[in-house]
């Protein structure tokens, strides 16, 4: 009887089984079938990431599954030890090696050559290849020194790596990211169980239903040997495949779906609520480090975040349910900055915030004549497609300031409405039975933002 005993990470997010003794080949089997691998040096099997499936089976081996005492750093550092221990071996190999070769070839005159018909000239030759092996081992048993000493650096370095806020608050995301899948997969499963639940279901409303879902049936007896899946409702229902698949009722889909909805909604449920967890130990520790940077001051527009060694200003600060999630800066390409990649922040002067004020406003609307306008109701307008009319900004001069004007795409207008113009382009638009609103005036130049 094997002494097993299982534990979860929440740091690696890793199943570890430890045994006693060696498994027996039909609980390798399915340890190995699951996705554990044998560490050897650790002397456990590890799963690379929580699943149900992988849980389910070390409570059925073990009874349940412990928390790990040994943290990321911990076994960064046991591996480190493990690198450096090779490394130092390969090291005093090396040296060893390269005493041996030049032991040989200090007992060899300077400029001494081989006496080719000597009777010393097989040792001669046999001592050039000592001293030539010799040293070439030592140049590889040097290399793999540097190389295991680097390993052992590596692995502090990315555990380290891996506890720094920033990156936890990614890796939250990640995980939230994940949920809201689960949820969207969980609330599909629960609408999908509940119109397949309607009393008195017709089979034409069941062929409807089953045109949109992914519901499978299993196997039965008069199936073709070569089919490995039953068929899927829709086809079961319309019959398309009769050479395939055996005939199924209405009542057999109906019992189908009765019995896979229930599974998936249990396993959407089971990893919502390993997303939970994980993000409630996340969130724990980012909390205990001190959360991010730009968490503990107040962003505001105008103000100087440094990002990636550069510093930008911010022109909006962008929020989702009151809580801040990114800013957007005067970065050129990127403009969006989340609040993870932000490293310090200056808080902006009066005539900065101005500035981003002035810049990030949107212009007022106007609607007013001109003779390379056209002109249309507000009936015409509204009789245009949505996804080719709309508000174009009109950029600021001497004579008025920066305003938005209606526009519509040329193609949907007639040749004497566009004076014969291309069709191609897009036309600004008065309104004529609109109310006339004129450009604001030309202002004064707004101040320069912080660069």
């Amino acid at each position: 009887m094997h002494d097993l005993t299982a534990t979860y990470s929440p740091e690696d997010n890793k199943l570890r089984l430890y045994a006693s003794a060696k498994l027996d080949d039909d609980t390798y089997a399915r340890v190995k079938a699951a996705g554990f691998k044998w560490a050897p040096q650790q002397k456990l099997f590890v799963a690379p990431m929580w699943t149900p499936a992988r849980h389910d089976l070390l409570v059925e081996l073990c009874g349940e599954v412990g928390d790990e005492d040994t943290s990321l750093v911990d076994r960064a550092e046991q591996r480190a030890e493990r690198f450096e221990d090779r490394s130092e071996n390969h090291a005093a190999g090396s040296q060893r090696a390269h005493d041996a070769a030049k032991a040989i070839a200090d007992n060899i005159p300077f400029g001494q050559p081989i006496l080719v018909g000597h009777h010393s000239e097989r040792r001669a030759r046999k001592d050039v290849e000592r001293i030539q092996n010799g040293f070439r081992k030592w140049v590889n048993m040097w290399e793999s020194s540097q190389y295991w000493r680097e390993r052992a650096a590596g692995a502090l370095a990315n555990a380290k790596y891996k506890e720094r806020p920033d990156v936890r608050a990614r890796r939250i995301k990640t995980i939230e990211a994940d949920r809201r899948k689960q949820q969207r997969t969980l609330d599909e499963a629960i609408q999908w169980l509940g119109y397949w639940c309607k009393e008195g279901l017709t089979e034409k409303e069941a062929i409807a239903i089953a045109s949109h879902c992914q519901l499978y049936l299993p196997r039965k007896n008069g199936d073709r040997e070569d089919v490995t899946t039953g068929p899927s409702a829709y086809i079961a229902l319309t019959k398309a495949s009769p050479t395939l698949y055996a005939e199924r009722t209405l009542a057999e889909v109906i019992e189908a779906a009765h019995k896979h909805y229930p599974r998936v909604v249990a396993w959407a449920t089971r990893w919502i609520d390993h997303y939970e967890n994980r993000l409630a130990y996340e969130r724990a520790m980012l909390d205990a480090q001190g959360g991010l940077v730009a968490e503990q001051v107040d962003l505001q527009p105008g103000g100087r975040v440094l990002v990636r060694g550069d510093w930008l200003t911010i022109m909006r600060v962008n929020k989702r349910d009151g809580k801040t999630t990114s800013v957007t800066t005067n970065c050129r390409y990127f403009p969006v900055r989340t609040l993870d990649e932000i490293k310090e922040y200056q808080a902006p002067t009066a005539e900065a915030a101005a500035a981003a004020a002035a810049a990030t406003a949107i212009p007022p609307a106007a609607n007013y004549p001109r003779e390379d306008f056209v002109q249309l109701t507000k009936a015409e307008y509204a009789d245009m497609p949505s996804d080719y009319r709309g508000f174009k900004a009109v950029p600021a001069n001497d004579i008025h300031g920066a305003h938005r004007v209606k526009y519509v795409f040329g193609s949907f207008l007639t040749a004497a409405q566009r004076r014969n113009g291309p069709a191609h382009q897009s036309y600004l638009v008065f309104i004529t039975d609109d109310k006339r609103k004129d450009p604001p005036p030309a202002t004064i130049a707004q101040p320069a933002l912080q660069q």
